[in-house]
């Protein structure tokens, strides 16, 4: 709480709650791309703090992430996925599809793939559903992804 006269950071609410609308996310951005572990899921739960208040800057920015992260850090890969969860744009769901074209199932990527149906299960189906079932078509999909990207695709609700 702010002492008398003193002034008010811009983040902060006259009733002293945080307003992510105003929080400069520029250590975040820093510290996503850090190597010290610990400093990148905290940035990167606070980048998705600021997606959920609808900070399209840090959408943006995770989005790049995702392209600039090592092809083989699923565990990094996933976590920023998740950031992405309420990124519900074309974009994103062009991006995560992608991942999903791109990335084969293995033991190893099975946890990278499930958050990315995990997350893309939560956006609107009139966002998704298309684009899922277009994927599941493609003759290099597995039976058992087809049958996940089906899944999704039919579950998702719009509002």
């Amino acid at each position: 709480m702010a002492g008398r006269g003193a002034s008010r950071p811009p983040w902060l609410t006259k009733d002293d709650y945080l307003d992510m609308a105003q929080v400069s996310l520029e250590h975040n951005y820093r510290a996503a791309v850090s190597t010290n572990a610990g400093e990148v899921r905290n940035a990167l739960r606070v980048l998705q703090m600021a997606t959920q208040h609808g900070r399209a800057d840090a959408s943006v920015f995770l989005m790049g992430l995702i392209g600039i992260l090592p092809a083989d850090n699923w565990e990094l890969r996933a976590a920023t996925v998740e950031a992405l969860r309420y990124t519900r744009t074309e974009t994103c769901v062009g991006l995560l599809v992608s991942e999903l074209r791109r990335v084969k199932g293995s033991n190893s990527t099975r946890r990278y793939l499930a958050k990315i149906l995990d997350v893309l299960g939560e956006f609107p189906a009139s966002l998704i559903r298309h684009e899922l079932a277009a994927l599941a078509e493609e003759p290099t999909v597995s039976p058992k992804m087809r049958r996940k990207l089906f899944d999704v695709a039919w579950q998702a609700r719009d509002g």
